[in-house]
């Protein structure tokens, strides 16, 4: 099984050398699934451990050294994965990834992408539940029955890690904070590894 997979993972970086590497942190398994389920037939997409991907690029390298798999090997850090295009330009590949992005709600201790606000007024949260506002010491008053914000509140920080209790409140509220989807860090190309900015 694992041959197999240093196989597939050679033969695609010696005959199919235009990839894009791809971050996979907190991609949902069926997010995964219908994105390999529209890209069938276009482009394949090479999940695997690290230290597997490692092995079969060193043994690449070993058959193929012209290929770039020693440079590619260099850039393998964190939950990547690769999707080779088969059969499309690399534009089609992340126009379908950016089609798959879900939001999801802040977990605590996950680090925030970016800034967030509660905006100030009704928050359509009764009266019993103000101990989720006063654990943060959020101004609250009650209005018609309801808790309102007195003034506008940031609740996230971009790369500040989420509080347990920042995750409980905005899940109450309703709110989904951040968006998940496959991000491109890098593109292979011709045996050479350069940043996503540059596509």
């Amino acid at each position: 099984k694992k041959q197999k997979y240093f196989d597939k993972l050679v033969d695609l970086c010696v005959n199919t050398p235009n990839a894009l590497i791809i971050c996979a942190d907190f991609v949902a398994s069926t997010q995964m699934q219908d994105i390999r389920m529209e890209l069938r037939g276009k482009a394949q997409v090479l999940m695997g451990k690290n230290t597997m991907i490692r092995k079969g690029l060193d043994m690449g390298h070993l058959l193929h050294p012209d290929a770039g798999m020693d440079t590619l090997r260099a850039n393998i850090r964190g939950n990547i994965g690769f999707i080779f295009a088969t059969n499309c330009q690399l534009d089609d590949i992340r126009e379908i990834l950016g089609k798959h992005v879900r939001d999801s709600a802040a977990k605590s201790g996950q680090v925030a992408k970016a800034n967030l606000s509660l905006p100030a007024g009704p928050t359509g949260m009764d009266p019993s539940q103000t101990a989720f506002f006063q654990a943060l010491n959020i101004g609250t008053k009650i209005v018609k029955g309801q808790i309102e914000l007195v003034s506008e509140f940031p609740i996230l920080k971009q790369g500040e890690r989420v509080s347990p209790s920042s995750a409980i409140l905005l899940a109450k509220l309703g709110i989904r904070p951040f968006q998940y989807g496959m991000e491109v860090e890098q593109v292979f190309q011709d045996g050479s590894v350069f940043p996503a900015a540059v596509l």
